[in-house]
């Protein structure tokens, strides 16, 4: 019989393991009231430090809401799209994630959110999408202007974001909702980048009307609730976008999500 080394485990992280093991089984429920502190103390037999702790990575993670002097004790929370956005911002930050893995991951998330929200019968959120594939117009309508280039570059990619965040609210699914904040923070600054190496003038103009009339056409596939329609031109619209700055194998990679 082969042996696993014992891994060496602090009793604050035994009190959160039960803690949301409890959430995670249905037995506490969001409102629910844990004991005050002198309780949890008595409860699991530790010091006043060690609750603390506890309370305090629960309520850093997203699971407690904990208020000092609170007599009521701490409050299970629901969940909420910020608590799985911080570990993937930091897990695409890290090096060790390509520039092709950020891109194929939203090109799987973009689609689906827009099938989604072309299926969705909310007309206030088709209707922010609608706002925004408009703000996109106008903004490649000023891009033949000689205002300044690098802040058409700056507000092209916020009006962008705005645009693929208003169809993941559409689709009413909070984990596209969440992980899609998580990587539109690389992704936009990839797409900075990307125009940032156009030349300006003629050819960053070009490219905000491009954007632009993607926006329109997806945007029409969602007004018109046309799932399959939506879902698609958002996978062209990405890979579109990117393909002329990707190497032969990256486009291999991406290829089989858009055809």
């Amino acid at each position: 019989m082969k042996f696993e080394p014992v891994k060496k485990v602090s009793s604050y992280e035994l009190i959160v393991e039960q803690i949301e093991a409890g959430v995670r089984e249905g037995r506490l429920h969001p409102g629910d009231r844990l004991p005050g502190e002198r309780v949890l103390m008595q409860t699991f037999s530790v010091s006043r430090a060690t609750v603390r702790e506890a309370m305090r990575v629960l309520h850093a993670t997203g699971v407690v809401h904990t208020r000092a002097g609170d007599p009521r004790g701490p409050e299970v929370l629901p969940f909420r799209p910020e608590a799985l956005e911080r570990p993937l911002v930091r897990m695409t930050d890290q090096e060790g994630t390509t520039r092709v893995e950020l891109i194929q991951f939203r090109l799987l998330l973009e689609s689906q959110s827009a099938l989604l929200a072309a299926a969705t019968d909310n007309e206030d959120a088709k209707a922010k999408i609608s706002a925004c594939a408009g703000d996109l117009a106008t903004l490649a309508d000023r891009a033949t202007t000689a205002e300044s280039q690098t802040e058409l570059r700056e507000e092209f990619g916020v009006l962008l974001s705005e645009f693929h965040s208003a169809i993941r609210a559409a689709s009413g699914n909070q984990l596209l909702q969440a992980t899609g904040q998580a990587v539109d923070g690389a992704l936009t600054t990839i797409a900075r980048r990307r125009l940032g190496d156009e030349a300006d003038g003629p050819a960053l103009a070009a490219r905000l009307r491009q954007s632009a009339l993607d926006a329109a056409t997806l945007n029409n596939h969602i007004q018109a609730q046309d799932p399959i329609g939506a879902r698609q031109s958002a996978a062209d619209n990405i890979f579109r976008f990117y393909k002329d700055r990707l190497t032969d194998e990256e486009q291999q990679v991406l290829a089989p999500l858009v055809g």
